[in-house]
């Protein structure tokens, strides 16, 4: 009792460091955001895409007039949410970081959001190409706050109050009050160009052309089941610290291999004997991703059964459809699952555990090895079942894994409420602190 005592102190007193007050409130603010776009993402790439999980199972594409549009149009929303949620976190960042020092500069988040925007884009590029989508997406989450916080603290030190927000002051000294703060603009500015000069001269020199021939060099050749748990280790490990799904272990990684084993399958009738049973895509997306990175669906189910936080709950019956479809970004931000102590250790290594109980299950054939692609958008428990083949061992097994996955998932959840209860006590004995 006493030493859970101590955990939840030293859990508290992480949850009040002042970068993780931002970091966790910035999830919190855009997770209506991530929310519906990811509810679009689906429309878009499962539903309305005849590649896609429902789009395939449905046969869109013979009955549903202009099916193409609407995937177009679905996808634009998710883009312009999900796709720009790093500079949207930037913004929030900012500002949440002058109010938390009981300033109000409103010109802060906008210049935090141009100086994201100046560090990554460049017209330099080989291709023409001034936006590189990859760096503005929820991969870069934890990039986008960290720079709007470090901007905020440039305003803190050395911007001044505005009276921008007072109707009844004269246009000229609103005016002049802005002014005030030209050198906290400038400065973050500059710093920014720096940042934006250091990317272009890497570009000019072909640092970036040199870094992606390695990686795709890489991921051509061959891959062994070290490299597939080191590679399942740091999908969930960058996800985790809020670069969310960074790695992205689709069938593009080590292609040679799968394409080796669907032709063995095909030619010989069976997967049981495929040349490369362990690949990463295989195993990771097979066994690894029940609800997207980290197990989210064991996490959902889990906050459902035993959690009494009310909007933890909330958030979760609100992620519920996502996740069953392997999006996992509304749940991790709407209950901070991201940089949260609480549950590094199941998120990271728990899709670990699965993968090296379904290499046992495929190395003394109880189930054959999964070769078959499934399509975009398909339910994580049922990968397995698709990927085999239809082995409906694979289906069951995946069903007992994610039971193993929520019961390991419930003593963080019951933990994560204890820290939440504690939180809210303290904010209650403050708020009294300062009404008294």
């Amino acid at each position: 009792m006493a030493n859970n005592k101590k955990v939840v102190d030293r859990l508290v007193r992480f949850r009040q460091l002042s970068f993780i007050q931002i970091m966790q409130r910035t999830m919190v603010t855009l997770f209506p955001v991530a929310l519906i776009g990811s509810f679009a993402g689906i429309l878009s790439y499962v539903f309305f895409s005849p590649s896609g999980f429902l789009g395939s199972v449905l046969y869109v594409k013979y009955w549903l007039f202009q099916y193409h549009f609407l995937q177009n149009l679905f996808g634009d929303v998710s883009v312009v949410t999900v796709g720009f949620l790093a500079p949207y976190a930037t913004f929030v960042s900012a500002q949440l970081t002058v109010h938390q020092h009981h300033r109000e500069i409103p010109a802060t988040g906008i210049i935090a959001m141009a100086c994201y925007v100046l560090i990554f884009y460049h017209s330099i590029r080989p291709n023409g190409n001034t936006i590189d989508m990859r760096y503005y997406t929820a991969n870069w989450f934890v990039v986008g706050v960290i720079i709007g916080y470090l901007v905020g603290l440039i305003f803190v030190k050395f911007g001044h109050q505005t009276l921008i927000n007072n109707f009844d002051v004269k246009s000229n000294d609103i005016l002049k009050s802005t002014f005030t703060n030209l050198v906290p603009i400038l400065l973050a500015l500059f710093i920014a160009f720096l940042f934006h000069l250091g990317f272009a001269l890497a570009r000019v020199w072909g640092l970036d052309t040199v870094i992606n021939e390695t990686i795709t060099a890489a991921m051509d050749s061959h891959s062994n089941y070290a490299v597939t748990m080191l590679i399942a280790i740091l999908a969930t490990a960058l996800t985790w610290l809020g670069f969310a799904e960074s790695i992205n272990i689709s069938n593009e990684m080590f292609k040679s291999e799968l394409f080796t084993n669907l032709n063995y399958a095909l030619t010989h009738k069976t997967s049981l004997n495929v040349p490369h049973p362990f690949t990463p895509a295989a195993l990771y997306n097979g066994f690894g991703q029940f609800g997207g990175v980290g197990l989210a669906l064991a996490l959902l189910i889990a906050i459902l059964w035993v959690s009494h936080h009310e909007n933890q709950r909330a958030v979760t019956r609100a992620s519920a459809v996502p996740v069953f479809f392997n999006t996992n970004l509304p749940l991790t931000m709407g209950c901070v699952v991201m940089l949260n102590p609480i549950y590094v250790l199941p998120f990271v290594f728990l899709p670990l555990l699965n993968m090296v109980l379904a290499s046992g299950l495929i190395m003394f054939h109880i189930i054959p090895p999964l070769v078959y692609p499934a399509p975009y958008g398909t339910p994580g428990i049922l990968a397995a079942l698709i990927e085999t083949g239809g082995s409906w061992w694979a289906l069951f097994w995946s069903l007992a894994l994610l039971v193993v996955d929520v019961l390991a998932y419930i003593p963080f959840v019951k933990l994560a409420d204890q820290v939440e209860k504690r939180l809210a006590i303290q904010r209650k004995a403050g708020g009294k602190d300062e009404k008294d």
